[in-house]
């Protein structure tokens, strides 16, 4: 069983690996804020979230695929904002913060998840594990 688990981890890096775009700082980055979610309502690392630079204001679309490559959910747009630390207004801002919860719609099972993110000309994708 835990050579299945270490083998999907490491099929699924191999995949998706996280686009050479997504840097953890600076601004005028797109970054995944946390790729490790434990969603036990404890208001900590409950959902994945994905922050994305938008300045032109761009469609985005922002998915969850299992690692069949099934769709199991479209991200949501947790609200905008205008750098980071986030000053949130959701009418205005170049940050899209896009949300995904593994217990909404159907409460999700513990394993790995390869998110995707389009904006533009532009894909990041990467791995989300979700830890119950």
């Amino acid at each position: 069983m835990r050579r299945t688990a270490i083998a999907l981890a490491a099929a699924a890096l191999l995949l998706a690996p996280a686009a050479l775009r997504c840097s953890p700082s600076g601004l005028g980055r797109s970054i995944a804020m946390s790729r490790l979610v434990t969603p036990n309502n404890d208001n900590r690392n409950d959902t994945f979230v994905f922050r994305c630079y938008n300045p032109r204001d761009a469609a985005v679309e922002a998915r969850i695929y299992d690692l069949a490559g099934r769709e199991i959910a479209a991200m949501s747009l947790k609200h905008r904002s205008n750098g980071i630390p986030a000053v949130i207004d959701n009418n205005a801002g170049e940050y899209y913060d896009f949300e995904w919860n593994p217990n909404a719609g159907g409460r999700r099972p513990g394993g790995i998840y390869i998110y995707q993110v389009r904006l533009e000309n532009t894909v990041y994708k990467g791995t989300v594990t979700v830890i119950r």
